[in-house]
């Protein structure tokens, strides 16, 4: 064998190599093109659902709100599953069994008869902060006795 074709047969070998590089290279590059759009359409699927459920609640609320004459208030706009998930159905099954329903017991302390009928006083709303310039000298307060040593 000559020194010709032993170059010759590295060079083919050397770009046998290369071209099984890229092949590989070309394959994992597609197989993270294949997983991110996966990712990316699992992503948007949950995306979809969320806004599907978010314009069925809003238009829920619209409807609420239509049947209500065009008032947006806190009962038309409550939201009806939460009351529902707070319901029992005892009146049901007593009303079914023709059974009279009993007053459920109190368990609390009760409270004096002074203190239930004295009502509750009010508290007074706090003044509000006068409005001052951006560059207002700060007004001197009279009652302020944090520079007083009180050790003489």
């Amino acid at each position: 064998m000559s020194s010709a074709e032993e170059r010759y047969r590295a060079a083919i070998s050397t770009m046998d190599a290369a071209a099984r590089e890229q092949d590989e290279q070309r394959g994992l590059r597609e197989r993270r093109v294949a997983e991110a759009e996966k990712q990316a359409r699992e992503g948007l699927k949950n995306e979809l659902a969320a806004a599907q459920k978010y314009a069925e609640h809003m238009d829920e609320l619209t409807k609420r709100k239509e049947s209500a004459g065009g008032w947006a208030t806190e009962k038309t706009l409550a939201d009806k599953g939460r009351e529902s998930l707070m319901e029992f159905g005892v009146e049901d099954e007593e009303a079914d069994t023709g059974r009279t329903p009993y007053p459920t017991p109190s368990y609390g302390t009760p409270l004096p008869a002074a203190a239930a009928a004295r009502p509750e006083p009010v508290p007074e709303p706090a003044p509000e902060p006068s409005k001052r310039g951006r560059h207002a000298r700060q007004i001197e307060d009279e009652d302020d006795f944090s520079s007083t040593s009180w050790l003489v």
